[in-house]
């Protein structure tokens, strides 16, 4: 018999999500066992920079295994990856089945299109994160309010602009003017003060124009991966550029969505044109 390995990248949710989903995917379309690991992670990044955000993510997940357990999954793959055949980022496909061969999923897929590997496989995909959540984080997410305009605002490590910079993209902020102007236009559109809620790994404080914007909703207190769920609930989700976070959302979503006119990543659905928004 043969094994799809994945080992979670030091990563953020987002990031983690395409090497997870890309080994589930594979595993079950050829019906091969699946051993996760990675999920035990300390990372010193976010207490260094005192990110809101600690990056944690036991917990929200049901094949998340105790230490012991886990250890006993690292023992059995280095006995696999010893005696098997190894074959790294195998494509998400049918194959021919083969004996004693290990397939290992880590990597990240090229940024020109996060969802080239599972774009086919989109409904697949979404069942298979429904099914793997934990049922505690299942509850947290039935227990939170949905709104019809989701923000997605990406702090933490980007960094900000500095003086006149101009924005271009990748990982800098995106200025706040670009998300109240989006908003601004939406609800002009709409003809009416639609409430807005504001998803974001940053503080309050770290906000200077946003926040001042009437009927904002600004939710704290999440695990992200509720944030993120809750945001894909959204009917209009209003991405942040170079997020992986938003990409996921919007991927999970059947929302419409909004990304930044110069930073375009082909998600699930088109760049929304405003001038042509349907009531909500």
């Amino acid at each position: 018999m043969s094994v799809v390995i994945c080992k979670l990248p030091k990563a953020g949710i987002g990031n983690q999500l395409f090497p997870l989903m890309h080994s589930i995917i594979f595993a079950e379309i050829n019906n091969l066992p699946l051993i996760i690991t990675g999920y035990y992670q300390l990372k010193i990044g976010p207490f260094i920079r005192r990110e809101k955000t600690k990056r944690n993510y036991l917990g929200y997940y049901n094949f998340q295994k105790n230490i012991g357990y886990y250890i006993i999954d690292l023992l059995k793959i280095a006995y696999l990856k010893f005696r098997f055949e190894q074959i790294h980022e195998p494509s998400i496909s049918s194959i021919q089945h083969t004996e004693h061969k290990v397939y290992i999923f880590h990597k990240m897929p090229s940024i020109s299109d996060y969802f080239i590997h599972l774009r086919n496989y989109r409904t697949l995909t979404i069942n298979s994160f429904w099914s793997i959540l934990h049922p505690g984080i299942i509850k947290m997410i039935n227990n939170n309010k949905w709104y019809n305009i989701g923000v997605h605002v990406r702090m933490g490590d980007f960094r900000k602009l500095i003086n006149n910079e101009p924005y271009i993209g990748g990982h800098v902020r995106t200025p706040e003017k670009y998300f109240i102007d989006t908003i601004n236009q939406i609800r002009n559109k709409l003809n009416r003060d639609e409430t807005v809620a504001i998803y974001t790994d940053g503080y309050r404080s770290e906000f200077n124009e946003l926040l001042i914007t009437s009927n904002l909703v600004f939710i704290e207190g999440n695990p992200d991966i509720v944030d993120l769920v809750c945001l894909s609930k959204s009917k209009i989700i209003i991405t942040s550029p170079s997020s992986t976070f938003s990409y996921w959302a919007a991927f999970l979503s059947d929302a419409k969505i909004v990304q930044h006119p110069e930073i375009q990543h082909p998600v699930i659905n088109k760049k929304l044109n405003i001038d042509l928004l349907d009531n909500i």
